[in-house]
């Protein structure tokens, strides 16, 4: 429960000496016929090693990664590690060589042990998406795929520190936060006064009217909520020009959705030149997320439209009490790294509280967190947190420096979860091209 984050607990203290490597017997599974048991040695495996592995780093504590069943097979140049189509019994981890993998469309591309994206299983779910060669002597281990089946949200070093990585227990932002958090003192930003009358209206049944008299006490937010049902979005035939024709047009559901939408740009704001330009790429970011989520709901049609558009921007909203309590301390007191380290370990879980204070529903209030996780397994149909996780992906490929750092896009359960028809690897960048336009038009009067 996310009360439980509030319990007081020991403030950690950055480690005073490395711990003793701890590793794993991994069990050997023979690739050829003609091996013999006698000549192999059992293999250890650091478990600092399996501790960087994702999720497994994210999900599993250290001694349940110790407790973990671990097979590992080695294979010759040429020989192929699993097979498009055929059944898959774990995930598979590259710990040393190179791997090509070739899709069904016959395009490949080659992963080895030095890159990031080795980091990520080479394969999941229930059938291999790919055939994969081995271009040099390869060694890979099995992880139980029941790993993924767990679904538990990612470990939270806010509720117990001692389960942080190494580099954030010495982070000293991360522990004067992490102080400051268990003091009760979290501060996040003030729901919108407009945006938080229409939710509350919301377990009332009022008509238009009223919806309209709540919408027009922020003129500004009634203006946008009119330019917005005007954009190429919404295709209106005929112009709208007032209010109450685009309270009509929208449903009362869509239009509290909007406004809480137009409402997230000015939560928060900063003179220190580090703190406003984080709060402007976390706004642009929620921006362009919520837009490719409105354009893969529209296009997948199991989910609400404007409620993923809504959901996208609220998807990193945990960022903002690290950027609030940044801005109080003097710029000396951290750096940008441990800043940005904290936000990205952190802003899934944070970003669940404020929904939950803020009275959000489940489907909407566990986004954040869920997004954090590239392999979320939250049930066999698509979801809310599937397409934001599919946006988001889809943003950071258009980042160069995070590029490096995805998975393949064709081992992500939520991908696992589209029509194979619908929307391939290949496809899926063509489609958000094509849809540019729209995702531009929206952008503007949210950027505005």
């Amino acid at each position: 429960m996310l009360l439980n984050l509030f319990k007081k607990r020991p403030i950690p203290k950055p480690k005073q000496a490395p711990k003793r490597e701890q590793s794993i017997t991994a069990e050997i599974q023979l690739s050829r016929e003609n091996h013999s048991r006698n000549n192999i040695k059992p293999v250890r495996i650091p478990v600092n090693f399996l501790k960087r592995l994702m999720p497994l780093g994210q999900l599993l504590t250290e001694e349940e990664i110790q407790a973990l069943k671990i097979r590992t097979e080695s294979f010759a140049p040429g020989a192929a590690l699993f097979i498009r189509g055929t059944e898959v019994d774990a995930l598979v981890y590259l710990c040393k060589g190179t791997v090509y993998l070739e899709t069904a469309s016959g395009i490949g591309q080659e992963i080895n042990e030095a890159i990031l994206k080795a980091l990520f299983p080479l394969s999941s779910g229930d059938f291999h998406q790919f055939t994969a060669i081995a271009k040099s002597n390869v060694t890979v281990i099995y992880i139980p795929k029941t790993v993924l089946l767990l679904n538990r949200n990612p470990i939270n070093p806010l509720n117990d520190p001692l389960l942080a990585s190494d580099s954030l227990q010495n982070n000293p932002f991360f522990l004067r936060f992490y102080e400051h958090f268990q003091q009760r003192d979290l501060k996040i930003p003030s729901f919108p006064d407009v945006a938080f009358k229409l939710r509350r209206s919301a377990m009332q049944d009022i008509g238009i009217a009223e919806v309209v008299k709540i919408v027009n006490m922020d003129p500004f937010i009634a203006a946008k909520l009119i330019q917005i049902v005007n954009s190429p979005v919404y295709r209106t035939l005929n112009p709208i020009t007032n209010c109450h024709d685009a309270v009509n047009r929208l449903g009362f559901k869509n239009t509290m959705n909007l406004v809480t939408a137009i409402s997230m740009k000015n939560l928060i704001k900063s003179e220190k030149p580090t703190i406003k330009k984080r709060i402007q790429e976390n706004w642009a970011q929620s921006i362009k997320v919520s837009c490719i989520s409105y354009t893969l709901a529209n296009l997948t049609r199991q989910v609400n439209p404007e409620e993923a558009l809504l959901a996208g921007l609220l998807h990193n909203i945990g960022t903002l009490p690290m950027l609030m309590f940044a801005d109080q301390l003097p710029e000396s007191a951290f750096t940008v790294s441990d800043l940005d380290q904290c936000i990205k370990t952190l802003q899934g879980q944070i970003g669940s509280i404020i929904l939950e204070r803020w009275e959000f529903p489940d489907n909407l209030k566990t986004v954040p967190v869920k997004v954090s996780n590239w392999f979320d397994h939250s049930g066999e149909a698509l979801n809310l947190s599937d397409i934001v996780l599919l946006a988001k992906f889809h943003f950071l490929l258009t980042q160069y420096e995070y590029r490096v750092e995805l998975p393949l896009i064709n081992t992500l359960p939520a991908f696992q979860k589209l029509d194979s028809q619908l929307l391939t690897p290949e496809q899926s960048l063509q489609i958000l091209q094509d849809a540019k336009q729209q995702i531009n038009e929206t952008m503007k009067y949210f950027l505005a």
